[in-house]
């Protein structure tokens, strides 16, 4: 399965002694720059660097990391192309095109927001990948916890991350123990076997649910789950090298305010 192979790369890859703190530190504060940036040019500059890291140096495997990237990018193009048409705004008309009697233009102003919202989409996603393919979630649980976020919230998530999988594992169990009877053989076979599919995962998680409960309280679970590992602080010299990157991309960002392709 992708989700397991993620999950067994991020234990598994080059970086994975790295600081998970100085990488939180790292990709949470370029994902900010991304996501508030009013120029393409930063965001392109953070997702080369994050995708080379990640690619290069965590020697994540193309062929897991590509498909991750690729979704988003695909959604992003489209963006740019429905942005170009819809929104005309202050600018010339770029050209037009006639489809089905139909007469499409697309617009400077609108290309212009499409690819500012494409590059703070693909940084983001870039810098995102880089944090969940180099750091296991039980090492952002702790960061999460350390900057004292309630521990209802870390307990559900904990549990949601822990039970997505074993949901997971049985809906494919199930789905090849249907095709293996024909369930999918047309719609209407389909449809019954989803339903049936649907049904018995809603009554095995309720099922799961309450024994994992019955399990936790008979080792004293009191609601708050312990995590026991501990995460020593990174080494000051690289959050100061993070920081003064972070101020030359706001000073690129100031710089390039006002850049447009169109």
């Amino acid at each position: 399965m992708l989700q397991n192979t993620i999950d067994n790369i991020a234990h598994n890859n080059i970086l994975r002694h790295v600081n998970p703190k100085l990488k939180v530190i790292f990709a949470i504060s370029l994902l900010l720059i991304c996501v508030f940036s009013n120029s393409i040019i930063v965001p392109l500059i953070i997702a080369p660097i994050m995708i080379s890291l990640t690619i290069f140096k965590a020697k994540v495997p193309l062929k897991i990391y590509l498909p991750l990237i690729g979704t988003p990018v695909g959604f992003g193009i489209l963006t740019i192309v429905l942005m170009a048409i819809i929104y005309s705004g202050v600018g010339d008309k770029l050209f037009s095109i006639g489809i089905f009697g139909y007469n499409i233009s697309f617009h400077e102003y609108g290309v212009n927001m499409g690819l500012l919202v494409f590059s703070r989409m693909l940084g983001g996603v870039a810098s995102t990948l880089f944090l969940v393919l180099t750091t296991p979630m039980t090492e952002l649980f702790y960061v999460l916890k350390e900057l004292r976020v309630p521990s209802s919230i870390l307990d559900i998530a904990m549990m949601m991350y822990r039970y997505i999988f074993v949901l997971l594992d049985e809906a494919i169990r199930i789905e090849n123990a249907q095709k293996t009877r024909l369930g999918y053989k047309d719609l209407k076979t389909t449809y019954k076997s989803l339903g049936i599919l649907a049904a018995n995962l809603f009554i095995t998680s309720w099922d799961r649910g309450e024994r994992l409960f019955t399990t936790m309280n008979s080792r004293g679970y009191t609601g708050n789950l312990k995590l026991l590992s501990k995460i020593e602080s990174p080494n000051i010299k690289y959050i100061l090298l993070i920081i003064v990157f972070d101020i030359l991309l706001i000073i690129l960002l100031y710089l390039t305010k006002d850049f447009k392709v169109f």
